[in-house]
């Protein structure tokens, strides 16, 4: 065979033998996404040999991802005999610990299982100061909770939650759970946003019978019970009805003239008075009667006019009873307001 023909099949089957390992180079993967908390070769390089892969140390905590670095990445495939295409000190492979985030809801649901107490109606639990947590996915109980404390009056909950897999970081394995529980109750909601000002009417609430948010006064059940209140401040629909926002609206004012009537089977009289105090819808109030100078307590029907009950007892409007009078106004106003 000539010498050139002989070179030319030389290098014909070197291109050969090339093109061949060429073929079964590895691939470097760019990113990765892996389950365990282990990276091993595969994760790195695609197209391995059969049984090249193995292990080569721990991975990322869940959620949080490494870079591994050209130097680093020649350094492994060197090591372990990968031949990889394309190699390059300016490489990167970014490897990602999938993760599952453990929310707010989680951590409810949790102090909900562990406070069997609560029963089974709807329950709201606000978390104070939260922040929600990272762990693998296939961790089928990754918080445990102990110490568990509730008071059932205020609703404050605390518990201490521990990691079901820790991390070795005791700044993460555990840390205090706190909130309130607000169990559901029934009573009045507004039927639709309301000013400052409003006169309420029964139009103006509705029924809710399970209320889970937070009552820091005391709550409406009776739209009877509010049925000619004024609002103190602005309110939306939805929000529970409560004796702080509300104040009895001022129908009759101190000095006011009015009628007074009564009335029993058979019999009705009226007189003319003024009144002692200011007096809302439903309220009793103290009026002095014109025509006999005694003074009577009545309940306010309308802007002119009080309603004595039979069995009322009318005192004398002599001087010390007035003063009387005007000294337990103030303190019997709170008691008055609301009846």
């Amino acid at each position: 065979m000539p010498m050139r023909v002989a070179i030319a099949s030389m290098f014909a089957i070197g291109l050969a033998a090339g093109g061949a390992a060429h073929a079964h180079a590895a691939t470097l993967r760019g990113a990765t996404v892996i389950a365990s908390g282990t990276v091993r070769l595969s994760d790195l390089f695609a197209d391995l040999e059969p049984g090249q892969d193995r292990p080569l140390g721990p991975g990322p905590a869940p959620g949080a991802s490494i870079q591994v670095g050209g130097g680093q990445l020649l350094a492994i495939a060197d090591e372990y005999g990968v031949d990889w295409l394309d190699q390059s000190p300016s490489a990167t492979a970014t490897i990602t610990r999938a993760g599952r985030v453990l929310d707010q809801d989680y951590f409810a649901g949790l102090v909900r299982q562990n406070l069997p107490d609560l029963g089974d109606g709807p329950v709201s639990i606000e978390l104070r100061d939260f922040h929600p947590i990272i762990v693998a996915p296939d961790d089928k109980k990754p918080i445990v909770l102990s110490d568990i404390k509730w008071d059932q009056r205020s609703g404050w909950f605390s518990a201490t939650a521990y990691r079901g897999q820790p991390t070795g970081d005791i700044t993460r394995d555990s840390f205090l759970l706190t909130g309130v529980i607000h169990a559901a109750r029934r009573l009045l909601v507004y039927a639709h946003a309301l000013p400052a000002g409003s006169v309420l009417s029964a139009s103006d609430a509705q029924m809710d019978d399970s209320y889970a948010g937070h009552i820091t006064s005391k709550a409406f059940t009776n739209e009877a019970d509010i049925d000619g209140m004024t609002l103190t401040r602005g309110v939306v629909a939805g929000a529970p009805i409560l004796d702080q926002d509300l104040q009895r609206t001022v129908l009759m004012h101190k000095g006011d003239p009015a009628v007074i009537t009564f009335t029993a089977p058979g019999v009705h009289l009226t007189a003319t008075g003024r009144a002692l105090e200011d007096g809302g819808a439903g309220q009793y109030v103290h009026i002095l009667n014109l025509s006999s100078n005694m003074i009577v307590t009545g309940r306010v029907i309308s802007a002119s006019e009080i309603e004595v009950a039979a069995g009322s007892n009318p005192v004398p409007s002599d001087s010390n009873a007035l003063r009387r009078l005007t000294s337990a106004r103030g303190r019997s106003r709170a008691d008055l307001s609301l009846r």
